[in-house]
């Protein structure tokens, strides 16, 4: 199934656009969640390391509990896998590390809004191995020898800045502002949601700059900041989910032309 197609074909069903009738929250939030297999990485010494994602069909962000909507079929039925579900397709969800010897059988299975659905029972295909870009995105923060096996694993909360690139050799990016004008700040802090007890927080602050910096809204990913001397500044936005903490930088030069 092609869920990208299948998804705008129901946003759009009568010829009503995403902002019309049918994307108000009584109809858009009773849509499917369906669990994805990411695939698989095989360390040198054998271990395996996996990696499980989902695709919500809903436009806001919706839950499904531990238990018969939200287990794995196979060995202990709770991994510690997502409970929150954000709308769209989310990668690296549950990255899970098993021991050498591993032989695949680990489905995850949901069914929400009359929809049962699990990921794949032929785990370990030779097509289902993750090339180099998502073998780091899933050994991100990962101690693959000392990582408990057969769980979703904590990993910090993912920092980064909509519509804005680093620079060379992984510089922060750098955007510029007249002083005393309104810079639209498009953060964004995404995270798997473990430990379930936690919470997650922002906070942006200025770590250097001739003047002071003011947010609309420091404790959000998206803000507006205010500059009031001329220069260059550095700026953090910073995230943790109550037991690890990401962060990300950009320089703002403010400008009097």
């Amino acid at each position: 199934m092609d869920l990208f197609r299948t998804w705008v074909r129901r946003a759009l069903v009568g010829g009503v656009g995403l902002m019309g009738p049918l994307a108000t929250a009584g109809y858009a939030q009773q849509e499917p969640v369906y669990p994805v297999y990411d695939g698989f990485h095989v360390t040198e010494d054998g271990v395996y390391v996996l990696s499980f994602a989902y695709f919500s069909h809903n436009f806001e962000p919706v839950s499904v509990s531990p238990g018969p909507d939200n287990r794995f079929l196979t060995g202990a039925e709770d991994r510690q896998q997502p409970t929150r579900f954000l709308p769209g397709h989310n990668r690296y969800q549950c990255v899970m590390v098993m021991d050498a010897g591993f032989e695949g059988g680990v489905r995850w299975h949901l069914e929400r809004a009359g929809v049962v659905s699990s990921t794949s029972e032929d785990m370990l295909q030779y097509n289902w191995e993750l090339e180099s870009g998502s073998v780091r995105q899933i050994l991100r923060d990962v101690d693959v020898a000392a990582a408990p096996r057969g769980v979703c694993l904590n990993r910090a909360p993912t920092v980064r800045f909509l519509g804005l690139r680093n620079g060379p050799a992984g510089a922060p990016p750098e955007v510029a502002v007249e002083v005393g004008a309104e810079l639209k700040l498009f953060g964004s802090v995404r995270d798997e949601g473990l430990p379930r007890t936690g919470e997650l927080k922002s906070r942006w602050s200025k770590l250097s700059g001739p003047g002071e910096v003011v947010f609309s809204a420091p404790n959000e990913p998206r803000t507006l900041a205010t500059f009031e001397a001329a220069g260059s500044y550095e700026l953090e936005l910073w995230a943790s989910d109550g037991k690890r903490e990401g962060a990300s930088r950009v320089v703002v030069i403010a400008t009097t032309d």
